[in-house]
C-alpha cells in the first residue's frame, strides 16, 4: 500500500477544485454535529503523519487534529495553499517553519500564519506530537 504525501494529496484537490477534506466524505451535515463515539474520519499521510478531522467536509474551515510520530513531519518539502492557518501544541514538541523562520512549540504554544508562504513542520522532540489545527478556507 503507498501513502501518498501531502503534496500529492494537495494536488489531487487542486485539480479537483476541491479542499483535501472533501476528497474524504462528501456528504451533507446537518447544522449542528457532535461527534461523541470518536467516529472522526482519518487521514493516514504516511506511518509518521495522521490527520482525524474534526470539521464537516462543506464547512468553510478545515479543523483538525494532528498526531506526529517520533521524527515524523509533513515531508522534505514546505508546501503552500491560500488562507490562514493556526494551531495549538497539546502534546510534544514539533519545529514549524515558515517562510524560512522556524518557531519550536510545546505543549500549551501556538502559533497562526499565513499558509500561501511556504511551510512545513517535524517533530524534534522524544515522544509524539500531538496538536489542533484549523485551516481558512479549508484548502487542505
Amino acid at each position: 500500500q503507498v501513502n501518498p504525501s501531502l503534496s500529492t494529496l494537495k494536488g489531487i484537490a487542486d485539480a479537483l477544485g476541491r479542499p483535501v477534506v472533501q476528497l474524504l466524505d462528501d456528504e451533507v451535515l446537518p447544522l449542528a454535529r457532535a461527534s461523541q463515539d470518536g467516529g472522526h474520519r482519518r487521514l493516514v499521510v504516511s506511518p509518521e503523519l495522521e490527520y482525524v478531522i474534526l470539521s464537516a467536509p462543506n464547512d468553510r474551515f478545515a479543523l483538525f487534529k494532528v498526531i506526529l510520530a517520533k521524527g515524523g513531519s509533513s515531508g522534505a518539502e514546505p508546501y503552500c495553499h491560500p488562507g490562514l492557518e493556526a494551531g495549538i501544541v497539546l502534546k510534544g514538541k514539533v519545529r514549524i517553519t515558515v517562510g524560512g523562520k522556524s518557531f519550536v512549540l510545546e505543549a500549551g504554544d501556538s502559533i497562526t500564519y499565513r499558509s500561501d508562504l511556504p511551510h512545513r513542520f517535524e517533530n524534534v522532540g522524544e515522544e509524539e506530537t500531538v496538536g489542533i489545527w484549523v485551516v481558512s478556507p479549508p484548502t487542505f
